[in-house]
Formats: C-alpha cells, sequence, structure tokens
C-alpha cells in the first residue's frame, strides 16, 4: 500500500518531512492545519509531534503565519482542557521563543483552577501541570519558587485528601527535582519560605505515597484470583489488575492455568485466559490445551484464548493462523502466525498486509501487528518485506524505534532512509541513526 504526505506527517514520519521539502508551498496549508491541531498518535508513549512541526515550518522563508495560527489555537478556551493539544502548542510556541504567549496561557489555566464548578480536577490540572513544567525547566529559582508557590497556594484553597492533590502534580515534582536536586524543599524554602504557599506545596508534596486501591491485594493467589473470577464469572482483565493480579508469582499462576483445563463454564475459562495475554504470564502448559478452545462458540473465550496464543511459539500454531487466516482477516491470527513465521509465509502475509487500511479508527487491526514485526524483527525467518511494510505503516512513533532496531542491524537502511530517520518526530530514532553512522564513519 502506498501512502501519502498525511500519512507520514500523522505517524511523525521523517518521510514527510522529505516529501514536503521537495515543494514546501504545495503543502502549505496542509502544514498550517498541523500548527492547529495536536496529531499524535499516542502522546503519552511518543511524546510531542511538535519537533516535526517546527521543521516543517522552517522550510518556508516566513514563519509568521505558522506562529500566528499556533497562538489562534492556543488561546481557543477549547484547549484548556485537552493535554495532549496544550502540551502541543505549548512545545511550538516555545520552540518559536514565544514565552510570553505561554505565560498568559498558564495564568490563566491557574485562574480556571478556581472555578467554583471544578468537580473533577483531572482535565484541568493536566494542562496547567505541563505548562508549570515548561516554565521551570532551565529557569532561574525565582521562577521555579513562584511556579511553585502558585500549585501551593491552590493546594490550600482545596478541601480533597492531600493524596489526592499531591497526585495531580508528581510528574512536575520530578522536574522540580531534576532542576533542584534531592534538596529541592530546601531550596525552595531557603530561597523564600515566608509564602504560606511554598510551605504547602513542600508540606503537600513531602508526604509519604500511598498507591492503589484499598482492596487491592499485595500478595495474589490462584484461589484469591477464582475467587474474583466466580463471583464476577465476566470480570475484564483490567479490572483484576486494579485488584492486585500481577503481584501473582509464576508458580500460582501454573496452578490458575491448571484450573483452567478442569473448568467447564465457558465464560470463567475466557476470564482465566485473559490471564495469560500479557508477557508476565505465559500460558505455561501446552499449546494444545488453548488451541482446543479456539474455535468456540463462546467469543470471548476465543478471543482470549488466541490472544494468548499470539504470546507463544509452537510449530502447530503455524497453521492454526493459517487455517484462521484463510476465513478472512484477523489481525489476532496475523500476530500469531508472525510469532511463528515462515520465510516461505511472506507472499501470504504480505497480501494481507498490503489491503490492510492504516487509520486511527481501525487501530486494533494494524497496532499489534506492527509491533509484533518489531520484536520478531531478529528472527532470520521473519522476510525483510514486512519490516518494510512495519517501518511504513504503523502510526506510533513508539513501535516504529524497536522497527529501526531491527532494521539496523539487519543492514537494511539505505541512505535515503536515513535521511529521512533523521527528522522523524521521535528523538531517539534520529538520535540512533547518527549513533548507527557514526559506528561505519
Amino acid at each position: 500500500m502506498k501512502y501519502d504526505f498525511e500519512h507520514y506527517l500523522q505517524a511523525g514520519h521523517g518521510r514527510a518531512y522529505m516529501i514536503a521539502k521537495a515543494d514546501p508551498e504545495r503543502y502549505r496549508e496542509k502544514i498550517m492545519s498541523a500548527c492547529r491541531k495536536d496529531y499524535a498518535y499516542d502522546m503519552q508513549s511518543e511524546g510531542s509531534r511538535a519537533f516535526l512541526t517546527y521543521d516543517l515550518i522552517s522550510l518556508f522563508d516566513d514563519p509568521t503565519p505558522f506562529i500566528e495560527a499556533i497562538k489562534e489555537s492556543y488561546k481557543d478556551p477549547v484547549a484548556d482542557e485537552d493535554w495532549k493539544q496544550i502540551c502541543y502548542l505549548t512545545d511550538l510556541l516555545l520552540f518559536f521563543e514565544q514565552r510570553k504567549t505561554v505565560i498568559n496561557k498558564y495564568k490563566q489555566l491557574e485562574k480556571n483552577l478556581y472555578s467554583d464548578e471544578l468537580h473533577d480536577m483531572v482535565p484541568l490540572c493536566q494542562p496547567f501541570e505541563y505548562v508549570a513544567i515548561k516554565l521551570i525547566e532551565d529557569s532561574s529559582i525565582k521562577v521555579i519558587w513562584n511556579v511553585a508557590n502558585d500549585i501551593g497556594k491552590w493546594f490550600l484553597s482545596r478541601t480533597e485528601d492531600p493524596q489526592r492533590l499531591a497526585s495531580q502534580f508528581l510528574w512536575f515534582d520530578g522536574i522540580l527535582e531534576d532542576e533542584l536536586g534531592e534538596d529541592r524543599f530546601d531550596e525552595l524554602l531557603k530561597y523564600n519560605s515566608d509564602s504560606d504557599g511554598v510551605k504547602e506545596y513542600v508540606r503537600i508534596m513531602s508526604l509519604p505515597r500511598e498507591y492503589g486501591r484499598i482492596d487491592r491485594v499485595k500478595n495474589a493467589t490462584s484461589e484469591i484470583v477464582m475467587s474474583w473470577i466466580r463471583k464476577e464469572p465476566k470480570i475484564e482483565r483490567s479490572e483484576m489488575l486494579e485488584r492486585g493480579l500481577m503481584t501473582m508469582s509464576s508458580a500460582e499462576a501454573l496452578k490458575l492455568a491448571e484450573q483452567f483445563t478442569m473448568e467447564t463454564d465457558t465464560d470463567i475459562k475466557a476470564s482465566i485466559a485473559s490471564v495469560f495475554t500479557s508477557g508476565k504470564y505465559r500460558w505455561p502448559l501446552d499449546a494444545g490445551i488453548l488451541i482446543e478452545c479456539g474455535t468456540s462458540d463462546n467469543k470471548r473465550l476465543t478471543k482470549e484464548v488466541n490472544t494468548a496464543l499470539s504470546l507463544l511459539k509452537d510449530e502447530r500454531l503455524h497453521d492454526y493462523a493459517i487455517s484462521i487466516l484463510e476465513k478472512g482477516f484477523d489481525s489476532t491470527a496475523v500476530s500469531i502466525l508472525i510469532n511463528n513465521i515462515r520465510k516461505s509465509d511472506e507472499s501470504f502475509i504480505l497480501s494481507l498486509l498490503q489491503e490492510l487500511p492504516v487509520t486511527e479508527e481501525n487501530e486494533e487491526d494494524w497496532h499489534g501487528i506492527a509491533s509484533d514485526i518489531g520484536v520478531n524483527g531478529d528472527n532470520p525467518e521473519l522476510p525483510e518485506s514486512l519490516l518494510t511494510w512495519a517501518y511504513e505503516s504503523t502510526l506510533c512513533s513508539w513501535c516504529r524505534k524497536n522497527i529501526v532496531e531491527k532494521l539496523i542491524k539487519r543492514g537494511m537502511l539505505t541512505a535515503e532512509i536515513k535521511e529521512e530517520l533523521r527528522w522523524d518526530a521521535n528523538l531517539d530514532i534520529s538520535k540512533m541513526i547518527d549513533e548507527d553512522w557514526e559506528a561505519y564513519e
């Protein structure tokens, strides 16, 4: 499948820069649109796309129209509760040395925190925290103290549990430690201890951290997990995680797998199988036990079993995946096949992938596949064409970083690819390319 400028832009792919570089005016409006709205696939794991947008704007002699577009979006009150949008636009504005505009937004976000209608503090605290972080990075003690004092004053105005208040600014406090060191609280008070605000910041952020729910177990056993499942046969794995599932030992996980073999209720079997759908707890018994359940009438059981099988390597799984895919596309079956790939599968699997749309809307279809290709990139049985597909297709730059590592190891980087990787929105990728080049110069 051939992709256009918009696809590579959304992916934060350096090829977007290379395409625009050939004819910037042709892509002016698309780049202008990128200035107005965050387009990261997953801001939390990937970081901001602002680096790529800045490079694209730099292709033009006059950045002023683009900066004005960024400011216009930044001033929109709708952005005040959009953490991703605030992160992205703040980064862009600071790249263009628009600190005054960022300070004005900081003051507006601070004012919003005092709203009488503030019931859920998270949507307002997250944007405010990010802007606060950006203001204290590489700043004087005066600026750092003032921001910490502002946060402390807000703490004084709230009646919520102090632990909950502290939890809203843990990232900020981590950056504060980066700036001032482990003695950050002493440094704040040494600079000026006359304000109740800074004293409250120190008090709240010094509290011992309390994490997790009250009903979270410290040492989950197979019996405890089964009690959850029997009480709620359709319990989701996410709920079990909240209750402390990951504290279970591998020996207890084995007992849980043995319980699966004896269970007859398919809803209960599905919930047990869901435990084995992550890397920590891989199915410890014979894969054939799960394969037998792969065609169950219970759709959730089939889904959980196949997800668990996608983490395993077993000769039988190759033919099992092929049998599913011959009936139609199934992303989990593709993952099973990739983890048990043979060179002879190249044309078959490419025929499926080349017809697969890659959009935010069908993320469940392609994301896991691209990730699995990266994970299995060291396997000599994995065709290079699959790595190429994943590199060009995935919208996730976090996955692309792993894929690029495998491209390097296999010696697949052409001068053209190396050049476009220098402009990738993921700075870890461009850094990796520089290191790779230095190894051969």
